[in-house]
């Protein structure tokens, strides 16, 4: 999460994994996650997590998820893996007037990858 572990990304995540073994560091990074985000806590002893701020921190279905018995180096090396692999996530994006199309794709299982649900303009450069 940038120069120290409360600092704030530029732009909100799509996602984070915590592998420090420290609790009170979970509602900070829910609160830098995107509408729809999830955090993992991969460490194999995690202290206790403070109480969470619904609106700050979960709210958007935010997610949660531990992930057993994963240290640091295990998320080193898939991330090394990942991208000596060259691999990149497949996603289809659907602009808001299309969001039935994206759940019948979805329901059809005619997507590979995840579908992002665009609610305004998209940036330069993206596309469908």
């Amino acid at each position: 999460m940038g120069e120290s572990a409360h600092s704030r990304p530029p732009e909100p995540l799509d996602g984070a994994i915590l592998f420090a073994p420290a609790g009170d560091l979970v509602p900070g990074i829910l609160s830098c996650l995107d509408r729809g985000g999830i955090l993992l806590t991969a460490g194999i002893h995690v202290t206790d997590i403070p109480s969470l701020n619904y609106q700050r921190e979960l709210f958007f279905e935010k997610r949660l998820r531990s992930v057993t018995a994963n240290t640091r180096q295990d998320g080193l090396s898939w991330l090394s893996l990942a991208s000596s692999r060259s691999l990149v996530p497949e996603v289809t994006a659907y602009d808001f007037p299309r969001a039935l199309e994206a759940l019948t794709d979805l329901a059809s299982d005619r997507l590979r990858g995840v579908a992002v649900l665009r609610v305004s303009a998209p940036s330069s450069g993206a596309g469908s």
